[in-house]
């Protein structure tokens, strides 16, 4: 039996330009690729807030998949709309909007999510993470953030990434967080390492792959070859769903396994590169091959 993972995120809309095209109203959000991802290797407790406009949508794209729902919230509120232009050099949002859906939801964490033995809290506000994370009893916590939060909240996320085991970041956001340049990355991740619980920070590099960096320790995983890329919307948050997901299986948290759970979350990466939107990732489920 694998254990269980608590993916806690948002659930968006999402409208996505990028050098090969663009694409309108495309399911999205931190939890739902993270959820996707992690599914391919263990069972997932979904947490967040869909409008009832994209309900529906939501149950049939999840309907038969090993993600439980139960812990969704139903908002009235339209769902939250994420608009994005993607930039294939430095890979990064070049632009980037967002229209709130229901802005008073807040993490309720199910009993079976209380006691799921991994907890993934996808980027969203600070605060909303650190409401979740005291909820939990998880053995292994990972965290993700963003720029958008991170420039105007970097001592609240620096506080969250305290709770947590494994923290995933661009070098960029990185930097941001640690206030050091991009390409000192080793250095900044290994700043944040054993301070609170922090064990080890996952640096994602895009088309390079990722790193994790231990107090001692750096290793690399460089990215599966893909010769069409489309959009990168939510590869980091596969790579985080896919790192956990690996250790789920697994139910091992210790750092001998790490790296195999790394090379598992670029793969995911991988597979939401080649197609707009979720589309790659719920291909994958059907030949999750590790």
């Amino acid at each position: 039996m694998a254990w269980r993972i608590a993916v806690i995120g948002t659930i968006d809309m999402d409208d996505v330009r990028t050098p090969r095209g663009e694409a309108l109203g495309l399911l999205g959000g931190s939890a739902v690729y993270a959820g996707l991802a992690a599914s391919r290797f263990a069972p997932v407790l979904l947490h967040g807030s869909v409008g009832e406009d994209s309900a529906a949508l939501l149950r049939e794209t999840l309907a038969g998949l090993d993600i439980d729902i139960t812990g969704v919230s139903i908002s009235r509120a339209p769902t939250r709309r994420w608009r994005a232009s993607h930039d294939f050099t430095t890979w990064q949002t070049s632009s980037e909007e967002v229209e709130d859906g229901d802005a008073g939801w807040s993490p309720m964490l199910t009993a079976d999510a209380v006691q799921a033995p991994v907890l993934f809290l996808g980027s969203m506000s600070a605060k909303k993470q650190l409401e979740a994370v005291k909820q939990s009893q998880a053995r292994l916590v990972g965290v993700d953030s963003m720029s958008a939060v991170i420039d105007v909240h970097a001592d609240d996320v620096r506080h969250v990434a305290e709770q947590a085991d494994i923290l995933f970041l661009t070098q960029y956001e990185l930097a941001n967080l640690t206030n050091t340049g991009s390409e000192s990355w080793v250095q900044a991740a290994r700043s944040l390492v054993r301070h609170g619980r922090l064990r080890a920070v996952v640096v994602k590099h895009g088309p390079a792959g990722a790193a994790l960096v231990t107090e001692h320790a750096t290793i690399q995983e460089p990215a599966p070859s893909v010769t069409d890329v489309i959009d990168p919307t939510g590869a980091g948050d596969a790579v985080a769903g896919g790192f956990l997901g690996s250790c789920a299986v697994a139910e091992r948290d210790d750092f001998e396994y790490f790296a195999r759970a790394l090379r598992d979350g670029v793969r995911s990466a991988a597979a939401t590169l080649t197609t707009f939107g979720i589309k790659g990732l719920l291909q994958s489920l059907s030949c999750p091959s590790r």
